[in-house]
């Protein structure tokens, strides 16, 4: 690892880091300056760019603020945040700071910010500071929002205005948040149409000196270098840092996920004295496609005892996009078919304690899989007996009726064959399970469905686990509050016709 990392691993885990982010940081989403400045020019009817501030200049001088809003919304503003596309912004959404702060105007972060559900406050004005709850995560718009236009700081008119005007409240508010901390710039390069006017506006807002600065370059020149050393900032390279990456896009996002996995190891390392009074949150690591891309082949071609170990460091506790959360369902999936033994049962049961999945469907599969390991484990007694305790987080026992069923289907699409401790585990699991009279009739048929074919191709002495858990109920030994909610049966509508 190297130095710099460590650095601001540190850093970040003490909360003394305060992000910046650059127009990097949503390149792999949107159009870069050079094509929006073209496009401008084009409108003005101008066949040569000499100088990108006085082509947007122009362009307000000629059509307004507004329609120059509305040109850089039409370009600058998605509708659905893409996980692979934007883990940067996963990474510092999930870093821990309170604050963010970003000289883009595009609609990137918020979108991050609803898409997980996150209490966040976007700043623009100064009554936004006012309106602002401690439990919410500061986002501010350093130089505007596209829907308020007389906030934009975009030409250099808004440039000169701004610089004049040290004591404007956002400059106030970076002094105040910079006390005793450092700024993090990141995805910045040399290339940015802002970068010089945003570095000089920076340095009066300090009244000519800025705090100790870093800048995690998004792609590394000469000319970035010379002008970071002209205002006293440090530049990292992650080519530099992360040689084994193809370019500048994977060598600037591996270096992000590693500063990531520092600063949670730093955090975790000062945990105990912060345990009984926790005073800032913790960052969460962020699943990457590389990771996944990694685990997958790891599973396919190593022992299931290196599989499990590499999914556990990828995958506890970590924030997991939703949009890769079908590729981990069918990782664990793959190793579930791999099990051989009740520790390696074990093992994988431990794996979905700290898995964090927000597709409640997902938690349905990811249980069945798990439940369907239950086939290889060894019976504790001569009619097959074994107690295979499972859960998991946000899953009702309700569900367990069906999710048995499904359990069983997985086993046949595996090519396994049905053991008496898989048959004696659906009997327990069942019984917790909602009541069988009250689940939909195309539920009903597939529960037994299942059931029946398992009990075939498995002889056993055992009750039928429906008729038990009718006959339990009957004598009130089982819970009559245990049942599904609508939501619930859904989802068990949704499980049953999932392909195998």
């Amino acid at each position: 690892m190297s130095q710099i990392i460590d650095t601001l691993g540190e850093l970040a885990a003490k909360q003394k880091l305060v992000p910046f982010m650059g127009a990097g940081c949503s390149a792999s989403m949107l159009p870069d300056w050079d094509s929006l400045v073209s496009e401008m020019a084009e409108q003005l009817g101008l066949t040569s760019i000499t100088n990108h501030f006085e082509i947007a200049q122009k362009y307000v001088d000629t059509f307004g603020r507004d329609k120059f809003c509305e040109f850089l919304k039409s370009k600058l503003e998605i509708s659905e945040f893409d996980d692979e596309k934007g883990y940067v912004h996963l990474t510092i959404m999930n870093m821990g700071v309170p604050v963010i702060y970003t000289t883009n105007q595009d609609n990137v972060m918020e979108k991050a910010f609803e898409k997980y559900g996150r209490k966040y406050r976007t700043i623009i004005h100064l009554k936004d500071f006012a309106e602002a709850k401690l439990s919410e995560q500061l986002y501010i718009k350093f130089h505007g929002d596209l829907n308020y236009p007389e906030s934009i700081v975009f030409t250099q008119e808004d440039y000169q205005k701004r610089m004049s005007d040290p004591e404007n409240a956002f400059n106030i508010r970076l002094r105040a948040d910079l006390l005793a901390k450092n700024l993090l710039f990141v995805g910045y390069s040399f290339r940015d149409i802002n970068i010089q006017q945003m570095f000089a506006e920076l340095q009066k807002a300090f009244y000519g000196e800025l705090p100790t600065s870093y800048m995690i370059a998004y792609r590394y020149s000469n000319e970035l270098q010379s002008l970071c050393d002209q205002y006293g900032i440090t530049l990292i390279d992650p080519m530099k840092e992360c040689p084994e990456a193809k370019n500048h896009i994977e060598a600037f996002e591996t270096f992000l996920k590693c500063m990531l996995e520092e600063t949670r190891s730093k955090k975790f390392e000062d945990g105990m004295e912060e345990f009984f009074t926790p005073i800032s949150s913790t960052p969460v690591k962020v699943v990457s496609k590389q990771e996944i891309d990694l685990l997958e082949q790891t599973i396919k071609k190593k022992p299931f005892s290196i599989g499990i170990k590499l999914f556990r460091e990828i995958c506890d506790l970590s924030d997991i996009p939703l949009d890769y959360e079908k590729r981990i369902v069918e990782a664990f999936t793959e190793l579930a078919k791999k099990v051989k033994t009740d520790e390696d049962t074990d093992s994988l049961n431990a794996a979905i304690f700290n898995l964090k999945l927000k597709n409640p469907l997902n938690k349905l599969r990811i249980l069945a899989a798990l439940m369907a390991t239950a086939n290889v484990r060894s019976p504790k007694s001569k009619y097959g007996g074994d107690h295979f305790f499972v859960g998991m987080q946000g899953v009702s026992k309700s569900t367990y009726i069906v999710v048995a069923a499904k359990a069983i289907e997985y086993v046949y699409s595996w090519g396994w064959k049905p053991t008496p401790p898989l048959s004696w585990n659906v009997n327990h699991w069942i019984e917790k399970g909602a009541d069988f009279k009250a689940l939909p009739k195309q539920i009903q048929q597939y529960v037994m469905y299942w059931v029946d074919k398992m009990r075939r191709d498995c002889k056993t002495v055992a009750e039928h686990p429906i008729k038990r858990q009718q006959r339990l109920r009957d004598y009130s030994l089982i819970d009559p509050s245990v049942s599904l909610t609508e939501d619930e049966t859904k989802l068990l509508s949704e499980l049953i016709n999932q392909e195998l």
